[in-house]
């Protein structure tokens, strides 16, 4: 972190879902916007039909989620707190690509 700074970006995109239960990215502190039409991207409800309140991306071929990590200050920003949620059961491949707020090599 001296050198590059902390992840400024992030980037993340699903290459491979098969047979797929669980796996879907979860950012806890962000309110699932209202709306059927996000019902799509988003897990909307749980198991136990109970609504889902935070922002928690379906894993799917070609889904990519972006967002800064950082305000406009460099603080980092808590919203982005996220967790990949377990594989229940199939496979799930992802690519993370991220961007540093400092050029790490020359």
């Amino acid at each position: 972190m001296e050198i590059s700074g902390n992840r400024l970006t992030s980037f993340f995109v699903y290459l491979v879902v098969d047979n797929l239960l669980g796996g879907t990215t979860a950012f806890p502190k962000v309110p699932r916007p209202a709306g059927e039409e996000w019902c799509q991207a988003l897990k909307c409800t749980n198991d136990d039909g109970s609504d889902v309140e935070w922002v928690e991306v379906n894993a799917k071929v070609g889904t990519a989620i972006f967002w800064f990590n950082l305000d406009p200050w460099g603080t980092t920003d808590d919203l982005t707190l996220h967790a990949g949620m377990p594989v229940i059961n199939g496979t799930k491949v992802g690519l993370n690509i991220w961007t540093r707020e400092r050029v790490y090599r020359d």
